[in-house]
């Protein structure tokens, strides 16, 4: 049989019923030398108010556990159930998974803590309240002591950071800290009416935290204290501002920290700064796209290859592309590589495997997880035809290896 055929049969017969002979356990027994591993977060409920997307062929479970062999093929090994966990996060020490929750509608999300068994499958720990609505991300601070949330809300008065203990056996802990998103730039009144939390990410000396605020058109910074009550303090004066209208959405730093590159999702564009003494200043504006049309603007996720010498950037709506980035190492400023079809529609999170070899992409709405190989001297990416078939694939995420 096909393998990427046995793949999509394996996900919708539900990982666990026998397929011409095989089955999940069967191929977790097989000799993995070489391989690595990946988890899939997805939407279980269908897609979430407002998105006009396509309604999903298959429902998914929660978390989808992969194989990737050395060959390139990809197997799953098994899942765990959970509501919508849109958004995966590891904790420092690998012991321990964190996924948001994003439930529809006037729902208050939630935040589960999950660990890794003896067998390295995922056990469910706890789940809180998100204390806001559709949280999309979870960050985890460097020291492991706390967890934040982004709550990005269609309501207002539901938006913003929420900061979270982690207890020493991994669950999640008590709220000591919630930061509202309320004001927006008003710049598109549907998508900017009040302030919408996207994602949050720490400097990489630990000492400043940049929350990406799309309604504002801003990405707010915060001194980062885990010795005090609440962890973080406001620090305007470090803030990073962005275009009216173009919706900041996710940020990388350089492994340095003298560049951070941000994503605009209305505005569809990737944005690099520079450290200029303690703050950063913008040196670089480049477009996902050379359309003028919003409806092929929806800047997403964005990633650095393990060497960091180039940047994947996503681009939704009718695009549905993974652009390519060269990375200058002497002034941080990038160059087109070239612009790949994503193999789907909406590529919202890709990851790249340790080796650099495989860039893998979860395109939501067509319940789609593609796989391209890297070009490690030019980065640029050949599609492999190798797919899974996963209801609402949301996020990638490969476990590091410990």
């Amino acid at each position: 049989m096909n393998k990427v055929k046995l793949i999509q049969l394996l996900i919708l017969s539900g990982l666990g019923l026998a397929v011409n002979g095989y089955t999940a356990s069967t191929d977790a027994a097989i000799a993995n030398t070489g391989s690595q591993e990946l988890l899939i977060g997805t939407w279980t409920g269908g897609v979430p108010d407002g998105a006009g997307a396509l309604k999903p062929v298959f429902n998914s479970q929660g978390i989808y556990k992969v194989r990737l062999n050395a060959d390139g093929t990809m197997l799953p090994i098994s899942q765990v159930k959970l509501s919508n966990p849109s958004w995966l996060a590891f904790s420092k020490n690998q012991q321990f998974v964190y996924a948001t929750n994003e439930d529809n509608g006037d729902k208050d999300g939630k935040v589960s803590a999950l660990k890794f068994t003896k067998k390295g499958d995922l056990q469910l720990l706890n789940s809180v309240k998100s204390h806001g609505q559709q949280p999309t991300h979870a960050e985890v601070s460097p020291d492991n002591k706390f967890l934040l949330i982004s709550n990005y809300s269609e309501r207002p008065n539901h938006a913003g950071v929420t900061v979270f203990s982690i207890k020493k056996d991994g669950k999640v802990g008590k709220l000591v800290q919630k930061i509202a998103f309320i004001t927006g730039s008003q710049a598109l009144p549907d998508r900017q009416a009040d302030g919408h939390a996207h994602s949050t990410a720490f400097s990489p000396d630990g000492k400043i935290v940049y929350m990406a605020d799309l309604g504002s058109d801003l990405i707010k910074a915060y001194h980062y204290d885990a010795e005090a009550k609440q962890p973080l303090k406001a620090a305007p004066n470090l803030d990073l501002k962005f275009n009216s209208g173009s919706g900041p959405r996710h940020l990388v730093f350089s492994k340095n920290g003298n560049y951070i590159y941000a994503t605009t999702e209305m505005g569809a564009q990737i944005i690099v700064f520079k450290r200029v003494f303690d703050s950063y200043k913008v040196i670089q504006q480049a477009n996902l796209t050379d359309q003028d049309d919003p409806d092929s603007k929806g800047g997403a996720g964005l990633i650095f290859s393990p060497d960091q010498k180039f940047l994947y950037v996503g681009n939704r709506k009718k695009v549905n592309e993974i652009v390519a980035y060269a990375v200058d190492s002497k002034n941080g400023k990038l160059s087109l590589v070239g612009r790949y079809p994503s193999g789907g529609i909406e590529p919202r999170a890709f990851d790249i495997d340790a080796t650099g070899q495989y860039l893998i992409v979860a395109n939501v709405f067509s319940n789609t997880v593609s796989q391209f190989k890297r070009d490690l001297k030019t980065g640029e990416l050949s599609p492999t035809q190798i797919a899974l078939q996963i209801g609402l694939p949301t996020d990638v995420k490969f476990i590091p290896k410990q």
